[in-house]
């Protein structure tokens, strides 16, 4: 698959495109946005249109000219938050095999696009771009595609482009396309009809309030009906395959010294601190954690007698204990389960970024030369207080595992045993 990134410059001084920008924002969030449609539906124009610069290459022809995907980054004001906008502007749909890119390619791409993005940074909507002005035999096709991969678990809209001639007004489209849409069983999020022309210093009045309209329509429809920040939807299915959710990576984690609920019962899916094991899917793949308390014992095998070799091991630690005292559990903790080169996250529980958990480590040892400042052991912190600081810091944490586990899965141990058992039975066969 083949993406190309383009930073947007921004249309206002302070690097927000909007005039509420001079306020003061309270919070930053994420946003990934996928468009698709047909050929020549107005994909890149409607990326010109939201972000309010004509960096996206368009055409007036059938004929696309997105010939890959394209990635626009883009910040907007929205009320008291920043919302970082990634639009993701992909090659049309249905174009025959003499096209640009022929529709088979096409489908692929998308749907390659839709896997990484699953694994990584989650998706938040898609946007179906349609022409209002065409009558296309493909409008459920393109939708049935996508709703059979993401499965209902991520918002989709529809977006009409070329109304800048509907009369009376824009949205009559819909009034009179609803109840079609309805019985072609498509089901929406939401819609907006917009005019994505370029707009003219000759151009007239209605039309330059249409194109005002239309962008606002389009930033009120994105931020009502995009999945929340943290909630982007991460498909497990596209990322894993039956082996992969029959041994999960795996994490031991220690969270004895730091009290109930300030643990790492929000990693491990679970509502309390009174857990052993917790299967959780985190970024499109499965984790297996295992919770731990001194004196450590060895961790348990699973049902077909695989080994659980750690990926990822993780301690918790409390601020206001001695850190001289929590060294050493974290050294005992480290020695029982390290056997190999495996990562180790010490959460420090009471500081709130991860420069203040590194420098309240290593400011309170007296001991001289410390073990656990190894570039493979990484620090993080989670704040005592349940504040945007503290979902921030969740989200953190969980990106860290998912990094830190991906170069140490325990796939050693699972190809060991299933040779070892192909091995003995052969040898019993012959």
């Amino acid at each position: 698959m083949s993406l190309s990134t383009q930073s947007r410059p921004c249309t206002s001084p302070d690097g927000i495109d909007d005039i509420r920008a001079r306020e003061v924002l309270h919070r930053t969030e994420t946003c990934n946005i996928v468009i698709f449609g047909e050929t020549g539906a107005g994909k890149s124009s409607l990326v010109n249109l939201i972000t309010r610069k004509q960096s996206a290459a368009t055409s007036s022809d059938a004929m696309g000219c997105t010939i890959k995907t394209n990635v626009y980054e883009h910040d907007v004001a929205i009320q008291n938050k920043t919302l970082k906008m990634k639009l993701f502007d992909t090659a049309g749909l249905d174009e025959g095999s003499e096209g640009a890119v022929p529709n088979k390619e096409a489908q692929k791409v998308l749907k390659k696009l839709l896997q990484t993005l699953a694994e990584q940074d989650g998706i938040h909507l898609l946007i179906y771009c349609v022409q209002g002005t065409r009558e296309s035999m493909a409008l459920r096709r393109n939708y049935m595609s996508l709703y059979s991969k993401v499965k209902g678990k991520v918002p989709i809209v529809i977006v009409v482009t070329r109304l800048e001639n509907q009369n009376p007004d824009m949205e009559e489209w819909w009034r009179k396309n609803e109840q079609s849409i309805s019985n072609l069983n498509m089901t929406f999020a939401g819609h907006a009809c917009v005019t994505t022309i370029t707009i003219d210093e000759s151009d007239s009045d209605d039309l330059k309030e249409r194109s005002e309209q239309s962008y606002h329509a389009l930033r009120e429809l994105i931020d009502k009906c995009r999945l929340p920040n943290e909630k982007g939807f991460r498909d497990v299915e596209w990322a894993c395959d039956d082996h992969e959710r029959d041994h999960p990576r795996s994490v031991i984690v220690c969270d004895s010294a730091v009290p109930a609920p300030m643990n790492v019962c929000n990693i491990a899916g679970v509502i309390n601190g009174a857990w052993v094991r917790s299967t959780v899917v985190m970024r499109g793949h499965y984790y297996m954690f295992q919770r731990v308390t001194a004196p450590y014992p060895p961790a348990k095998r699973s049902k077909g007698g695989v080994g659980f070799e750690p990926c990822l091991l993780i301690f918790y630690v409390d601020k206001n204990e001695s850190v001289n005292t929590q060294r050493t559990e974290v050294q005992k903790f480290r020695k029982v389960y390290a056997k190999s080169k495996v990562g180790l996250v010490v959460v420090v529980c009471g500081c709130d970024s991860d420069e203040d958990a590194k420098g309240w480590w290593e400011g309170s040892n007296d001991t001289g030369k410390d073990s656990l400042l190894a570039p493979s052991v990484t620090f993080t912190y989670l704040p005592r207080d349940g504040s945007q600081r503290s979902e921030s810091a969740q989200e953190a944490l969980q990106k860290l595992i998912w990094e830190l586990s991906r170069t140490g899965e325990p796939c050693t141990s699972v190809v060991r045993d299933l040779l070892n058992r192909v091995l003995g039975y052969l040898i019993r066969v012959v």
